[in-house]
């Protein structure tokens, strides 16, 4: 559920995106002419994970490497969010993404960015198995027949070999619609993730690991669920429900046990003191994309507070609760943060940030640890859409 009111923000800003200064050769000296850019190699870019990153993210930040996306210097346009050209290259005419999101590392220290894909298949995000493998949710078949491979069409989960290039199918053999909120546990080595099945419009929670065994962990009619993580010891799964009649209510947190017994409700939701309509479909006081902490006494999770500032994505509250006394704390109320995973290194999520100057609307990582707020990605990659959809911390041993 939480990555679908993503792709209505599109068609409020379809101005566009932009570009980056190319980068020289290390024998030219710094009053050298620009050159213009070489073309990204199809495929698959790197054989492993580099040792420095931090984070593996989907992104379009690719296109700012793109002419079209560059003045006759070869420099950044200043307005690329807005330059005809550019814009045609991120966005197709009916609002959503021409650019297809492939994967990234990023190194907090230094701020680079390594891609990893360059393929037909859209990515819609990924977590690091180990050096040489990526699981992965991506797009990469035209399901839907109009000749596109995009967020219209139907995602699977992938097993993706650096070395071999061979994307593994580990859903597609299931007929499952709709999935979504993968994450991938080392201790069990199973992928917990919502999906329908059937064609019926109806979401549950399944597991499968890397032989493809399938399981369905939740069956309850009465509610929708989506936005699943594993706790970091593999006991627990913490999930998102939305219960019926669907979107008439606001959607709730609850824990339960990793075969899905022992469910618990954790939330019911937030307030919705000014009788606010539903923002995006969303009932006001929503509770969507929960993580659990390390050490499996809190959970942190987004809210949707108004669609009537931070306009037009409105305030998705950054919330910390916990377990044991489900006492609240808020750490953000004035801006649209969503996705946060919570890792040893700190609450990693994705903030977007709205305004009426398109140059200023942004979308970019961002880490809450020890009390403070540390933006990840710098301009032009907070620029929305080319920051990151979606980021996952890269444990490695």
């Amino acid at each position: 559920m939480r990555r679908i009111f993503w792709f209505v923000i599109l068609l409020l800003l379809i101005l566009t995106i932009g570009c980056e200064e190319e980068t020289v050769d290390n024998q030219l000296t710094p009053d050298s002419p620009k050159q213009p850019p070489t073309e990204i190699p199809k495929g698959i870019l790197i054989k492993q994970i580099p040792a420095d990153a931090d984070i593996i993210m989907s992104s379009i930040r690719y296109v700012l490497d793109d002419i079209a996306c560059l003045d006759e210097n070869y420099e950044l346009n200043d307005k690329f969010i807005q330059y005809p050209d550019c814009n045609r290259l991120v966005y197709n005419p009916e609002g959503g993404l021409a650019a297809s999101r492939q994967l990234f590392t990023l190194d907090i220290e230094t701020g680079e960015a390594v891609q990893i894909t360059n393929t037909d298949c859209f990515f819609v995000n990924g977590q690091v198995v180990n050096s040489t493998t990526i699981m992965t949710n991506a797009i990469c078949v035209d399901t839907n027949s109009d000749g596109k491979i995009n967020e219209q069409d139907n995602p699977n989960l992938y097993l993706l070999d650096l070395i071999t290039e061979d994307m593994n199918c580990l859903t597609c053999e299931f007929g499952m619609n709709a999935i979504n909120n993968p994450d991938y546990s080392p201790v069990n080595e199973k992928i917990v993730f919502s999906a329908q099945i059937n064609s019926v419009f109806h979401n549950y929670l399944f597991t499968i690991d890397a032989n493809k065994n399938l399981e369905q962990i939740t069956t309850d009619a009465d509610y929708m669920d989506f936005d699943c993580a594993w706790s970091e010891d593999a006991t627990m799964i913490v999930f998102n429900r939305l219960p019926a009649p669907w979107f008439e209510h606001a959607a709730q947190i609850w824990l339960m046990n990793s075969d899905g017994s022992n469910k618990k409700k954790m939330t019911d939701g937030g307030d919705n003191p000014n009788n606010e309509g539903p923002h995006r479909r969303y009932p006001i006081g929503t509770d969507a994309d929960a993580d659990m902490s390390p050490d499996n006494t809190q959970i942190v999770f987004s809210r949707l507070k108004t669609g009537t500032e931070n306009v037009p994505i409105g305030v998705w509250e950054l919330i910390v609760i916990d377990v044991g006394t489900k006492e609240e704390t808020v750490l953000d109320s004035s801006y649209a943060n969503m996705v946060p995973e919570w890792k040893s290194s700190g609450i990693l999520f994705t903030r977007q940030i709205g305004g009426t100057d398109p140059m200023k609307v942004q979308q970019v990582l961002f880490r809450f640890k020890d009390g403070e707020f540390e933006p990840l990605e710098k301009f032009p990659y907070n620029v929305f859409p080319i920051g990151a959809f979606g980021g996952s911390w890269i444990e490695l041993e």
